[in-house]
Parts: C-alpha cells; sequence; structure tokens
C-alpha cells in the first residue's frame, strides 16, 4: 500500500512539475519574439488553460496540507502580470473626474461594411452606420475600409454627410478605377498633418505592398494630438481552416493536412506581426506628440505583439473595463484583438465594446480626458 501511495504522489507532482514548466514555457512568449523560437506564440496562446490547470494542482495540494502546492503558487504569481492584461478588473468603471476636454474615439473593423453580405443581413451597412451615428465620436479609426465612388456605395460620402468631413485614407488596393480598400480615419475637426507608416515588405495576392498603418496630427485645446491607427498581420483563415476547427471540435478527428496549413498560417502571421509590432514601436517610440493609437492587432493580449506595443501606455479596457473585453464576433471566440492605447498624460474616463454583430470585430469606443500636461 505504501508503495502504491508512492507511485500515486510521485506520478502527481511529476505530472504538476511538467504543468508548471508548460506554464512557464507559455509566460516566455509574451516577451520573447516569435522568431526566436517559433512554437513560443503557439504555447502562448494556451496561457489560461494552463493557469486554470496549475490552479487545479495548487488547490489539491492545500487540501491535502503540502507544501508542494507552492511550486504551482509560485508559477502562477509569475504569471499575474499577464493575468492582469487578459483579465480587467475595474468596477464602477466610468466613474473617475472628468477632465475639462474629453475625446471620444472609435475603433472599428468594418469588414468593408459587408460589402459581399458576409453577415447574411440587407440592412448591415445601415446598421453599422447607425452605431457610428449613435456613438457619435469626434474620431473614427477604421480598418478593412472600402469605399466605392461611383454607386450607392460611397462610404467616404456618406460619413461625410453624418459630419465627418475630415479624413485620411490610404486607398491600398483600387480596382476598376472606382472601388477602393485601405485604412482610413475620419474626424468631425481637421486634420493638419497625415501619413503612412509600416509598410509591408511582401505583396498580396494583388501584387501590392500595402501600408499597414497611418497618423493624422487633430488639434483638440490648444494640443495636437497623433492619432495612429494600425491593422496588423490578418491570419487569412479559409473556409477549409474554420471546417478544419469544426470538425475537430464535433468529433475531435484532426485531419493532418488542414492542421498543417492551420500552423503554417498562424507561425507566419505570428512572426509578420512581430516584425510590424517591432516597427510600430520604434515609431511610436520617436514621437514627441501626445499619442493615441487604435487598432486591429490580430493577437492577444498576453501576445508579444500586444506586450511590446503597449509597453509604457495606457490599454483603455485595462484603465476602465471588465472581465475579457473580447471584440472579435468571428468562429473563435472570446478574443480581444482590438485595442485603443494612449500615452500616460490621458486620463480614460470609459471604455465600451459595442454591440453590433454585422462585422466580425465589434467596435470598441473610448472616452479619454485629454490632460493639462499632455504636451508636456
Amino acid at each position: 500500500m505504501k508503495f502504491l501511495k508512492w507511485i500515486f504522489s510521485f506520478t502527481t507532482r511529476t505530472v504538476n512539475i511538467v504543468a508548471v514548466a508548460f506554464l512557464l514555457i507559455s509566460l516566455s512568449a509574451s516577451y520573447i519574439h516569435p522568431t526566436k523560437f517559433f512554437l513560443l506564440p503557439f504555447l502562448g496562446m494556451c496561457l489560461p488553460a494552463l493557469l486554470l490547470i496549475n490552479l487545479f494542482f495548487a488547490i489539491v495540494w492545500v487540501l491535502r496540507k503540502r507544501v508542494f502546492a507552492m511550486v504551482s503558487v509560485i508559477a502562477i504569481a509569475a504569471c499575474m502580470p499577464q493575468v492582469f492584461r487578459l483579465f480587467a478588473t475595474n468596477i464602477g468603471a466610468g466613474e473617475k473626474l472628468k477632465s475639462s476636454e474629453i475625446i471620444k474615439i472609435m475603433s472599428y473593423n468594418v469588414r468593408d461594411f459587408d460589402l459581399y453580405n458576409w453577415s447574411e443581413n440587407k440592412n448591415s451597412k445601415q446598421k453599422i452606420f447607425q452605431t457610428i451615428k449613435d456613438k457619435n465620436a469626434d474620431v473614427v479609426c477604421f480598418q478593412e475600409f472600402y469605399n466605392d465612388t461611383s454607386k450607392s456605395f460611397n462610404t467616404v460620402k456618406q460619413l461625410q454627410d453624418i459630419g465627418y468631413k475630415y479624413y485620411y485614407f490610404t486607398k491600398e488596393l483600387v480596382l476598376r478605377n472606382t472601388d477602393e480598400w485601405g485604412i482610413a480615419l475620419f474626424s468631425k475637426r481637421p486634420i493638419v498633418d497625415s501619413g503612412t507608416i509600416m509598410k509591408q515588405n511582401f505583396t498580396t495576392g494583388y501584387g501590392k505592398k500595402p501600408f499597414k498603418g497611418i497618423y493624422c496630427d487633430i488639434k483638440f485645446d490648444d494640443t495636437i494630438i497623433r492619432f495612429v491607427n494600425v491593422h496588423l498581420q490578418s491570419i487569412y483563415f479559409g473556409t477549409e481552416d474554420y471546417e478544419t476547427i469544426e470538425q475537430f471540435k464535433e468529433t475531435q478527428d484532426l485531419d493532418e493536412r488542414g492542421a498543417k496549413n492551420i500552423f503554417v498560417k498562424l507561425r507566419k502571421a505570428f512572426e509578420r506581426r512581430a516584425r510590424q509590432a517591432d516597427e510600430l514601436k520604434a515609431f511610436l517610440n520617436k514621437q514627441t506628440k501626445p499619442i493615441i493609437l487604435c487598432g486591429d492587432f490580430n493577437d492577444l493580449p498576453n501576445s508579444y505583439v500586444a506586450n511590446h506595443i503597449s509597453k509604457n501606455m495606457k490599454d483603455a479596457f485595462l484603465e476602465t473595463g471588465f472581465g475579457i473585453g473580447h471584440s472579435y464576433n468571428g468562429k473563435i471566440p472570446f478574443l480581444r484583438i482590438d485595442y485603443i492605447l494612449t500615452n500616460p498624460s490621458f486620463e480614460i474616463q470609459k471604455f465600451e465594446i459595442v454591440n453590433n454583430k454585422i462585422s466580425d470585430h465589434f467596435p470598441v469606443y473610448s472616452e479619454i480626458g485629454l490632460a493639462k500636461n499632455a504636451n508636456k
């Protein structure tokens, strides 16, 4: 009997140590560049599950009054900075003292305003525009923006008609001289300067090397704020990829060819986003104006990308939000991949994930106080 107890105890401790090792490796994905070790980002995605496994072990050892519980407890403690990036704990959000000037901003990946009717809703574009009208932001940052200059799908004109007279639109792809795709920023206030950043170093299917970000300078009170809008590398999952995921969920039968295709797409996207994050952070570090950064990062809060970009910046969701803040409305649930970040000098008053399910992203909205020392 003693031998069996020893075997059970030895096996349990060994499995616990393995779980701790995987947890710490997963944690390292938040800080180590994906090009250093290509499996790290995949393990980083497992951080929540590994935390729960280690929490289970810690509880078991505490109930058994074993000091071995400290092995998992210490590992979990090391992960707490990333836990608090995954889960916001604010209660009574929005109760901060109001600044003299409040900037209302929305970031929205509109997926081309549902151009091809992915949502199967004939009123989809109108619903998107109704959300924009309802929130009435001063500045709206769009990713996957589409405009048709020749037909009723002239989104630039429609936005101007509802008060967004000033805009900057990259037009990264133009077909038939009328159909335009790119990244855009629309403002109710004049844009005093603008430009592009982060030119892609590989060609798309259309033979283009688009810019992945733009910036616009807009004056509020006596302060010129530089708004930055980015759309980092997408994974480009196709119908077959989602079918592979759904099949595995339902049957636990993994299609090896489909799984390999998903793995290759994820690895490529992880590495490209990391390089884009490096370039974006280098740009941000050179700025002398106060910054408000919006965008679809296509990566989780505990990723290298989100950690690197947000270093020394405020995350509007973490400042005033609560929960996991999922902003992705696709087939993989509970992902927060859309962000609004600011310099520390700003005061985040409010953050909201707006319930509009037309796009595969929910719009994110924030009210930001302009601090008196924003230019210092």
